[in-house]
């Protein structure tokens, strides 16, 4: 299906985004469709990071994350029969599988027995730095106490601002993901950002980063992620 194919079949909301879809994402997809097995495999490529990366925020494990995005893009090759292009990036639909899947997960018997052995969540993996230690561990608990923020929110306003903040959805993308129109999202996420901004009041330095605007609150909230 072409780029044009594909805008034909948006809704009138995402149809202004569907050309932000890649042309060889659109070209990878076709030939999935036809069994090419390299075609998925790119597709994988293409997405396991951002898909690793919404699943570990949630389950806090790197093992757990690893098997369940694998079962999600397991899920993917075998739905992607029943994909339509909707104006949004394919990300946005596998990222709706893992959302379906982090969920089941933490309504299993599984689940419930995983967390009286396993209560300590691993730390996320981090590379070298060679900044000031000070300005570092400044930072760092800034970013601990903005997530612990984020964590106290109600559960759509936490979702709203982590698909579009961290893991830099769009909004219509944000929207299929949370199955929403996009005029209901943009709702979400102002009220989402208002909380937010609230919750962090009790902490001098966020309180201090929020009244100049949220763009640097969100900005510590990717490096904290």
């Amino acid at each position: 299906m072409s780029v044009e194919a594909a805008a034909s079949t948006a809704t009138p909301e995402a149809t202004a985004e569907v050309a932000a879809i890649d042309p060889e994402v659109v070209a990878l997809v076709d030939r999935a469709r036809t069994g090419d097995a390299q075609a998925f495999a790119d597709l994988y490529d293409r997405y396991v990071d951002q898909i690793f990366a919404y699943v570990y925020r949630r389950v806090g494990h790197r093992q757990l994350a690893e098997d369940l995005v694998g079962d999600v893009f397991l899920r993917a090759f075998r739905r992607l029969s029943t994909f339509e292009w909707q104006g949004v990036d394919l990300g946005a639909w596998i990222t709706t599988i893992a959302r379906n899947r982090v969920h089941d997960h933490f309504k299993s018997a599984r689940f419930r027995l995983e967390r009286t052995t396993d209560e300590v969540r691993e730390p996320a993996p981090s590379g070298q730095s060679h900044e000031d230690p000070e300005r570092i561990a400044v930072a760092r608990d800034m970013a601990r106490a903005l997530g612990a923020a984020l964590e106290g929110l109600k559960g759509e306003h936490r979702e709203v601002i982590e698909l579009r903040f961290i893991h830099d959805l769009s909004v219509a993308e944000t929207a299929a993901v949370m199955e929403r129109s996009v005029g209901a999202t943009k709702a979400l996420q102002y009220r989402a950002l208002k909380a937010l901004s609230g919750a962090v009041q009790d902490h001098p330095e966020l309180a201090k980063l929020a009244a100049t605007g949220l763009t640097g609150l969100l900005a510590l909230l990717v490096v904290g992620a």
